[in-house]
């Protein structure tokens, strides 16, 4: 009987050593900061294209989620409370723009970014 007993404890601490036990998994870095410095992207020559590209066929004058994106001042309030970023990076939390379809590609995002990091000129 003791030897059963003592077969059951071991089994079950054994069970539980395993199940605690956590594999050592590879840490993600960071991605590397953005270096906005050697271009100056403006809003006539860079980001209005791919506003009109990408975001007016919605955010137009009937101000779809309180933006006309053909206006640079709405475009600044997305961009300035975090909403253009957050959507267009599909960030949790903001819904996924452009809808229906493919995310912007990285340097595009990158470009908006450099383009609210620099002062939105």
């Amino acid at each position: 009987m003791k030897k059963i007993i003592f077969t059951a404890v071991a089994l079950a601490v054994v069970l539980l050593a395993c199940k605690t036990t956590k594999t050592p998994t590879a840490a993600t870095p960071p991605p590397a900061p953005l270096d906005c410095s050697t271009t100056a992207y403006t809003y006539e020559k860079d980001i209005r294209p791919i506003m009109e590209q990408n975001c007016t066929s919605c955010h137009n004058e009937n101000m779809k989620a309180g933006y006309n994106f053909y206006d640079i001042a709405s475009v600044k309030k997305a961009a300035g409370n975090g909403y253009l970023l957050g959507t267009i990076k599909h960030q949790v939390g903001y819904d996924q723009m452009p809808p229906n379809g493919w995310p912007l590609d990285l340097p595009t995002i990158n470009k908006i970014e450099c383009w609210i990091n620099t002062g939105m000129k």
